[in-house]
């Protein structure tokens, strides 16, 4: 024995309602326990769906949702001695070819592709969310928007519209058996957005702010990363389920186990910072320093009359010197005419050499000063040539500078009291100076 009429009636209402069904002698308003509609997130529409979506020509997609002429057919076992009841809607035998959805050609989106079988993957957009997405069924015509009848929505049939697995049902049909006024056609709104599961999944589980790395660029994930190895780095894949490992190149990056450098090899220290394991090989050659012990101490070190030089290459040459004192490299004050290999020592600006009585020589980078007396009066913004200034020997740095007017320090700058010229002897003041105005310049 089944449910009669009543229960059947209480059972759905309350369902939707949010409700459980405890008996058929309560009403709504007076079942006190919760109940609900399972359903899965595969089928649950992740993305918002416009309230006033665009209808005026078919396969038109408005954010979320495509405007499609769906295919009506009789659903075989559903008819009674009224007529013919059930139908079920299927995309359009041209569906991939028209369609500008990017999902076309895959499964689900194909020809001809029943939409009652797919278990919520293809879902028309119901009227709860406005009142344009009321499906349009009609009967006779041809795959043409608007072509043959419309059958109203208070049509005598009485029929009904499953959005999610895309049925309509007639109540009363039009006559018995294939009647000419079956719907043949049915117009209305596809979801093509993603659903809830790729949603989420797209949003790194549910984190917005989730981040990936990936192989390759996938196109999907809006905060991916993909990984690529640099130089000297190589990478093997084991394939899906296995493990990506990485390893030094050891033609690119010395690994000092048995490494061999084809290009040419600059130390930066000295040949024995290196302790390898293995054979090195440089075969373009080393530059550099080559002959310094762990100390900092020349490996070789010349003997009586043997002078060792070893130049920036790495090359070492060994000379013996000779006897005489003309063929001796000597550092002088003055030329002197009797000395064929002599080093005259100068000093530049900011250096100064002397002499003790021991004959030890200092030299010290002592801050040298300039004191200059302006002779006339000097208007602001004009150059002024100080003769036995040299600010080229400071790279014209005010910061290695000290200007004083009239024993006050100046500072220096395009806003300040002061600016150095593009000569070594120029200075251009802010404010004029006058006749008898000290300036004492020190080189720091």
């Amino acid at each position: 024995m089944g449910y009669d009429a009543k229960t059947e009636r209480l059972i759905a209402l309350k369902k939707l309602a949010g409700k459980a069904q405890t008996s058929n002698d309560k009403g709504l308003a007076n079942e006190g326990l919760p109940s609900g509609l399972t359903v899965s997130y595969e089928t649950v529409f992740g993305q918002d769906i416009s309230t006033d979506p665009a209808s005026a020509n078919l396969y038109d997609i408005t954010g979320q949702v495509e405007y499609i002429r769906f295919s009506a057919t009789f659903v075989a076992g559903s008819d009674t001695s009224a007529g013919r009841h059930g139908f079920e809607l299927s995309l359009p035998s041209d569906y991939e070819s028209n369609s500008s959805n990017s999902k076309a050609g895959t499964y689900p989106f194909l020809n001809s592709q029943v939409v009652n079988i797919t278990s919520g993957s293809l879902q028309l957009v119901p009227t709860s969310y406005a009142t344009p997405y009321e499906a349009k069924p009609y009967y006779g015509g041809s795959s043409a928007k608007d072509s043959g009848t419309q059958i109203p929505v208070l049509d005598a049939r009485d029929w009904y519209m499953d959005y999610f697995n895309g049925i309509m049902f007639q109540q009363d049909p039009p006559g018995t058996g294939d009647h000419a006024n079956n719907p043949d056609f049915v117009e209305g709104f596809l979801y093509v957005g993603k659903y809830l599961k790729e949603a989420v999944a797209d949003a790194g589980g549910g984190d917005p702010n989730a981040q990936y790395l990936v192989l390759s660029a996938t196109g999907s994930l809006s905060a991916e990363r993909v990984f690529t190895a640099g130089t000297g780095i190589s990478p093997v894949d084991g394939g899906a389920g296995s493990t990506y490992t990485l390893s030094v190149n050891d033609s690119v990056v010395a690994t000092l186990t048995g490494s061999t450098f084809t290009g040419p090899v600059h130390l930066s220290g000295s040949v024995s910072d290196f302790t390898a394991t293995g054979s090195v090989k440089f075969n373009a050659g080393l530059t550099g320093s080559l002959t310094r012990l762990i100390d900092g101490t020349s490996y070789l070190v010349g003997g009586s009359n043997i002078s060792i030089f070893s130049s920036s290459t790495g090359q070492i040459t060994i000379s013996t010197g000779g006897s005489s004192l003309d063929d001796a490299p000597f550092i002088t004050f003055e030329t002197d005419s009797n000395l064929t290999n002599e080093r005259v020592l100068t000093s530049s600006s900011g250096i100064s050499i002397s002499t003790a009585s021991s004959g030890i020589i200092n030299i010290d980078t002592s801050p040298s000063k300039i004191i200059y007396e302006v002779t006339s009066s000097h208007p602001a913004d004009s150059v002024l040539i100080i003769n036995n200034a040299d600010f080229s020997s400071n790279n014209f740095s005010p910061s290695k500078t000290d200007i004083f007017v009239n024993g006050m320090l100046m500072l220096s700058g395009a806003d300040k009291d002061y600016v150095l010229g593009s000569s070594k002897n120029q200075i251009y003041f802010k404010f004029g100076l006058q006749d008898t105005d000290f300036l004492t310049i020190k080189f720091n």
